[in-house]
């Protein structure tokens, strides 16, 4: 990471963190500061005098968010080295009721600027220790239609979005550094690499309804481009080759505790599955390809203690996933499975921060040679300063990177700064 860019960082989060840490309550019937206003407003640049806010009551929500990991690798791998990754989102909401007088219908579309580098090219591993490592493009994100009928029940989406917004979401308690589960559809991405994930779109639809309070099911249909390059893409590639094929997943989600004045601890599983229509070349012989690509996953959430008098999320909960594609012979990664725990408002008068540790597995195919598994370690502690700006500290500890036990483990220690404006 260049030295002017660490600077300015340093200049903008040190001061904001000092006077977080330093401001004074505000008694009864006083007026807030300034700089109160400042710390707890919606973003780093305020109301802009005021347009936000009109921009909202008008039924247009614009949303700008900037997300940066500085890490480095300072043990194994394939070398020591530091490295900077970043993104700049820019997203605008429409509401279609307030702007057209259509219940329920709403558009959105955004941008991203991807700028830095991949420490993981440094690590040799496949899990990226940056999720938030996108390449060096600007390119147009999302581009949909949402309608949402019968009071929530029923969610229709259309138009181009990742695939990996709407499934295989990763735990609501925190966002991990690590990729494999910020967003987790990277991993199936892997063995699919005509699957997206943010920010990268394809063409595509899917449906959520929602029948009863515990139930809810879900089903999505994507175009599938296995020659896109998503470190590369620009987001314009709207044209659609007859000769790729189409990505379908479904799943199913039961919730515990999450109805109108349920009083139990929350949570939530998942079972689905994938579908790939593509070609895909056979490792052992590759020459030849298998049409077609499917696999399975389970996930599950669950608050399992609440600290007394809680109204929010403090206390623990615990998370975990299994992906299973059995083709081996055409699956890098045929089995996947992570574990992670977080506990929200673990210190002492820091109830909005999360202290979090995770482990991710991959066993690669048994028609890979000399590639056995890749274990990695996450801890990390999202410190909210205020609501708009949370600094993460993070360790990640990588045992055989790619599955090889001739690339020595790997330990990787950095901090991820989520700026809204």
């Amino acid at each position: 990471m260049r030295p002017p860019r660490l600077l300015l960082l340093g200049l903008l989060t040190v001061p904001v963190f000092w006077s977080a840490a330093h401001a004074e309550p505000v008694a009864d019937g006083e007026s807030p500061s300034w700089v109160d206003r400042w710390l707890q407003g919606p973003g780093m640049t305020g109301d802009w005098f005021g347009t936000r806010t009109r921009l909202t009551a008008l039924g247009v929500t614009p949303s700008i968010t900037y997300v940066t990991d500085l890490q480095a690798n300072v043990l194994g791998g394939l070398r020591k080295a530091s490295a900077y990754a970043g993104q700049l989102n820019v997203d605008l909401r429409f509401d279609m009721e307030k702007l057209a007088g259509l219940p329920g219908l709403s558009f959105d579309v955004s941008g991203n600027w991807a700028s830095g580098s991949d420490l993981s090219n440094s690590i040799g591993n496949v899990f990226d220790v940056a999720q938030v490592f996108d390449g060096t493009e600007v390119r147009l994100y999302t581009l949909f239609l949402r309608q949402v009928l019968f009071e929530g029940r029923l969610d229709v989406k259309a138009g181009r979005f990742a695939t990996g917004d709407d499934f295989l979401v990763g735990p609501s308690f925190v966002g991990l550094v690590n990729e494999a589960l910020n967003p987790r559809m990277t991993v199936v991405q892997i063995n699919v690499p005509g699957v997206t994930t943010g920010p990268n779109a394809t063409w595509g639809g899917r449906v959520i309804a929602r029948p009863t309070e515990a139930l809810s099911v879900a089903a999505g249909a994507f175009y599938s481009d296995p020659s896109l390059d998503q470190l590369t893409a620009n987001g314009t590639e709207f044209a659609i080759d007859a000769g790729n094929g189409y990505f379908a997943i479904g799943e199913a989600t039961y919730h515990l505790n999450q109805g109108k004045g349920a009083t139990g601890l929350p949570g939530h599983y998942r079972v689905g599955g994938y579908y790939d229509s593509n070609r895909f070349a056979s490792f052992t012989d590759p020459a030849s390809q298998r049409r077609g690509n499917y696999g399975f996953y389970l996930t599950g959430e669950q608050m399992v203690f609440r600290e007394v008098g809680a109204v929010s999320g403090q206390g623990l909960s615990v998370y975990g996933s299994v992906i299973y594609a059995p083709q081996q012979r055409i699956n890098a990664i045929p089995y996947f499975a992570e574990v992670a725990l977080g506990y929200q408002g673990l210190l002492p008068g820091r109830d909005s921060d999360v202290a979090a540790m995770a482990l991710y597995y991959g066993g690669f195919s048994r028609y890979l040679p000399g590639q056995t598994y890749e274990l990695t370690l996450e801890w990390t502690y999202a410190l909210v300063v205020t609501p708009w700006l949370t600094i993460q500290p993070d360790i990640q500890y990588i045992v055989h990177p790619s599955g090889k036990s001739s690339v020595s483990n790997a330990l990787v220690v950095g901090v991820q700064l989520s700026l809204q404006f």
